[in-house]
């Protein structure tokens, strides 16, 4: 207890508490003043708990960003930032990360770390799919690689990372590790990043959902744009023309800003991948001003408009033409700037020709209005003025689907004042012929009923339409595409339940030289007879067979393991040992060879490796010397 002994009295005691004090928080002062502290650490790498990802995470909340504007950074300068922190990151804390246009390299860094016993599996969704590059580099603490990749614009959908509409990027990360994933972005058009991390199960739950809504959307622009096409026929009115015109671009824009004609109109053609809102804009703008001006009858009602509205019908024409040769920065700038005061400009003009008592214009005003409301809403969501969420999403395309449904009551609106205004007319003209006007009232019944019967006839062609599309014109059963799909949806059914999913490829030995001996009719009469025979040998409703292409035929079996498939194969062998193909009178017998596959679906395979495993079985049973079945255990 001697060392009590300078602390004795009350002044001593307070000098004692004082020094345990200063022994207690000096540990915890040095460590908050030394350089690279621990806190400091965390404070400066947020780190994203992989494993308590359950569904969707707004990931840009928690990237760091620098761009190149005052230095060039290298790949090489942020491996060496992980191991001697030098480089000043930005923090962003938005969903939405914007920095406007901006034709700079971003480079966004983002830190993960896996500390469950399994590997998580993710997926990094990139809701800007006009990007023109994206690089993706998956790093482990000491710098070294995992993974890299590039996506973008500039890359067709086909040799993207992921087929979809917007960007993805598939990942895994090891249990317990942490590892650093970086992004270099260049376009130049906006730069906005907003990026989400999902499950793999959960993206395709609400990517089922988006595909169901965009679809939806996109259907009831083109069924506008239809009927408006086919009102034009019966009442040579221009204004519907304008107005198809418009729905089809006003699609097109839509469908440019979400990824999906980079994906399915114009997958291989990279300069309108890149340059398509540069040539939709504009057009979408010059349908706009046109179906103004007829719609306001304006070039009758205020002259002087109408003379404007050409001019800018001519300068947005003009847009269109500079788009393969203009700079795409300053082009898109210009008429993306422009919607807004455009938008605004019919507001008024509508407006106006309401106050002058043109009654249709009320329904145009609130079309214009209710577009303009959501293009705000959109934008400022963008910005992360307001919060992100589904309605703010889909707001653009909510708003033009709503602008399109009021424009058809504006039309229909207008139809109906002209033709109030033509029987008033000819009421007054005949009031003394009660006969004539009952003419025409049942002429009017027998329009309103041709155009019913019109409809009927319109959808009863799209329904056959859609069953053509699926069919192969020459055998009469299913198409590629069919298989396509099929088989997609078989493989998702099967992977939810484990079940066995089987393929059969088959192929008719020697039809090149068949072709050669009796010509190419009796070969098309030998793919007809071909298809009938493997078309009758399946018993099952689930079951279904397509030509895959050429004098190949696919078969699909869910539910059916290797020994039923290969059961299936013999029956259609035996099927062509015991039917000939009719040639001038007289049967030609023809043998296939069929490769066999089944396998249960599991997370991480798609459909595509059962084609695979099929069509080498195809090709060993062709090496084998054709005529037999091969299956993957022959090989082995």
């Amino acid at each position: 207890m001697s060392f009590l002994l300078p602390y004795r009295g009350l002044e001593g005691l307070h000098r004692f508490y004082r020094n345990l004090a200063l022994c207690l928080l000096l540990p915890w002062l040095l460590l908050l003043m030394a350089p690279g502290s621990l806190l400091a650490e965390v404070d400066q790498e947020r780190v994203v708990p992989l494993h308590l990802v359950a569904g969707e995470e707004k990931a840009s909340r928690y990237v760091d960003y620098i761009n190149n504007e005052d230095r060039v950074f290298t790949l090489e300068d942020l491996i060496e930032d992980q191991r001697a922190p030098h480089i000043k990151w930005a923090q962003n804390h938005s969903e939405v990360p914007s920095f406007g246009f901006d034709s700079n390299t971003y480079w966004f860094r983002l830190v993960v770390r896996n500390e469950s016993s399994l590997i998580a599996r993710r997926l990094f969704e990139i809701k800007n799919p006009v990007l023109d590059e994206v690089w993706f580099f998956q790093m482990t603490p000491s710098g070294q690689i995992v993974k890299q990749l590039q996506t973008g614009d500039k890359k067709s959908s086909n040799a993207r990372p992921f087929f979809h509409h917007n960007l993805i990027i598939p990942f895994s990360v090891p249990p317990g590790e942490k590892q650093y994933i970086y992004f270099r972005v260049t376009t130049q058009g906006s730069m906005e990043f907003p990026i989400a991390l999902w499950r793999p199960e959960s993206f395709q739950k609400r990517d089922q959902f988006n595909l169901l809504l965009f679809g939806g959307l996109f259907g009831v622009m083109v069924v506008m744009a239809i009927y408006n096409l086919f009102i034009y026929v019966l009442f040579r009115d221009v204004s519907m023309v304008y107005y198809a015109g418009f729905s089809v671009c006003l699609m097109l824009f839509m469908a440019s800003m979400h990824g999906f004609s980079a994906q399915f109109f114009w997958p291989e053609q990279e300069w309108f991948r890149q340059n398509a809102l540069l040539v939709v804009i504009p057009l979408t703008v010059v349908f706009a001003l046109l179906f103004t001006d007829s719609f306001l009858q304006m070039e009758k009602s205020i002259p002087l408009f109408h003379t404007l509205i050409i001019l800018l019908v001519y300068f947005n024409l003009g847009l269109v033409l500079l788009a393969p040769f203009a700079d795409y920065s300053s082009l898109i700038r210009v008429s993306a700037g422009l919607v807004i005061p455009y938008s605004i400009s019919g507001i008024l003009v509508g407006v106006l020709r309401w106050w002058q008592g043109y009654k249709p214009a009320r329904f145009f005003v609130f079309a214009w209005s209710a577009f303009l409301l959501a293009l705000l809403y959109y934008s400022l969501a963008k910005f992360g003025v307001v919060p992100t969420s589904l309605l703010s999403d889909f707001a653009l395309q909510l708003g033009a689907v709503s602008e399109a449904v009021l424009f058809a009551f504006a039309l229909a609106d207008r139809m109906n004042t002209q033709r109030k205004s033509y029987l008033s007319a000819q009421s007054k003209a005949f009031a003394a012929h009660k006969a004539a006007n009952e003419e025409l009232e049942h002429s009017v019944a027998l329009r309103t009923s041709e155009l019913q019967s019109a409809m009927d006839k319109l959808e009863k062609a799209n329904s056959r339409l859609q069953t053509l599309s699926m069919q192969d014109g020459l055998t009469g059963i299913r198409n590629r595409r069919y298989f396509d799909e099929k088989l997609e949806k078989e493989w998702h059914r099967c992977l939810r339940n484990s079940d066995h999913l089987a393929l059969l490829l088959i192929d008719i030995d020697f039809f090149k030289a068949f072709n050669d001996k009796y010509g190419h009719l009796a070969g098309d009469e030998c793919l007809k007879g071909a298809a009938r025979l493997i078309e009758a040998t399946l018993t099952r409703p689930s079951d279904s067979v397509a030509r895959y292409g050429g004098e190949e035929f696919a078969v699909i079996l869910p539910e059916t393991s290797m020994e039923g498939a290969v059961h299936v194969a013999e029956c259609i062998q035996a099927a062509f040992a015991n039917s000939g193909i009719d040639v001038d009178g007289q049967p030609v017998f023809v043998t296939v060879s069929i490769g066999v596959a089944s396998v249960v679906p599991e997370i991480g395979l798609d459909s595509q490796s059962l084609i695979a495993q099929a069509d080498q079985c195809l090709y060993r049973a062709k090496a084998a010397g054709r005529n037999c079945i091969k299956t993957k255990a022959d090989q082995l």
